[in-house]
């Protein structure tokens, strides 16, 4: 239920200007509403003219001119993970061909794109040394220095599988898993950087080169790495560990295998972003105006809901 809220100005009558003359009714505001819509009109003017101005800029980046004269656009993808990337369907699949025909428009649409099958470790090798432009592959924004990234496209979470039972153990009470090098050992350093307790050292302790000792009720956390999320869960179902990171991706994916639930605390979220190498950004910054353009116009919504992710 809404609630109008008045606002009562004490002391001073205020003069009786312009503004207590405009009204937005009837035929007296008629006026004032053409001129809300012609700035309204200005304002999706301008805003479309600041983004296609760096997309003309961009387009004549070293990089594009590269793709450009190939006339194709080489994307590393999965083909691991439902919903996203798995035998050649899914929402990443979709955005890298529509990507490509987003870059080049002269090209025929079936022929804009090179899928290249990459895994968690080999998009980022192969966008290293240029073996793709463009990774979109579960790749995380902003995880890595050595790459830029776009705008996210999809946003997931991060959570604990747990036993049944453990639900609300304390978090700092568990040995907590994850699998090394993945978005999900990232969220769980952040979160444990956020609520571990820390002491500072002193000017004395650090040219004694010695450590603080932490009050007895600190807040610490044990966690355990992984080579792979089988070796994870299978600790899990042993109880070799109380709880498993898990973003949302790799939980479907691993539900129907393993027997969890999940802890009531979410650790965090993790996003998706179309990735290219740090040293051919103009990929990455075209990319920015490519998800801009399908959230504007609700078909980035549709993919969602497409492939099941929303």
């Amino acid at each position: 239920m809404s609630r109008r809220v008045g606002f009562r100005f004490r002391g001073r009558k205020r003069n009786s200007g312009l503004l207590n003359g405009i009204t937005l009714r009837g035929q007296k505001g008629k006026p004032f509403r053409i001129a809300l819509y012609v700035l309204a009109a200005i304002a999706v003017i301008v805003v479309g003219a600041v983004l296609n101005k760096p997309k003309d800029q961009l387009m004549n980046a070293a990089e594009m001119k590269r793709i450009s004269d190939r006339g194709v656009l080489v994307v590393g993808v999965r083909d691991d993970t439902p919903g996203f990337a798995l035998d050649g369907e899914g929402l990443e699949i979709e955005l890298a061909r529509l990507f490509a025909d987003y870059l080049l428009p002269e090209t025929e649409a079936d022929a804009a794109a090179k899928l290249i099958v990459v895994s968690s470790q080999t998009a980022s090798t192969k966008l290293s040394d240029g073996s793709i432009d463009a990774a979109i592959a579960l790749m995380q924004k902003g995880a890595s220095s050595k790459y830029a990234y776009s705008y996210p496209y999809y946003t997931d979470s991060c959570r604990v599988a747990v036993n049944e039972g453990a639900e609300d153990m304390p978090l700092d009470q568990m040995v907590i898993g994850y699998v090394q090098n993945t978005a999900g050992q990232n969220v769980l350093n952040s979160y444990i950087d956020a609520h571990e307790t820390k002491v500072e050292r002193s000017f004395i302790d650090r040219l004694r080169g010695r450590t603080p000792e932490l009050p007895p009720d600190a807040v610490t956390f044990t966690k355990q790495a992984f080579a792979s999320y089988p070796d994870m869960l299978n600790a899990l179902r042993e109880r070799r560990i109380d709880g498993a990171v898990l973003t949302g991706v790799y939980a479907e994916r691993y539900g129907g295998e393993y027997d969890f639930t999940f802890h009531s605390t979410e650790l965090g979220k993790v996003e998706y972003a179309i990735a290219s190498s740090a040293d051919e950004p103009a990929i990455a910054r075209l990319a920015d105006v490519f998800i801009y353009d399908l959230r504007r116009s609700g078909q980035l919504d549709e993919l969602i809901r497409k492939y099941g992710l929303d």
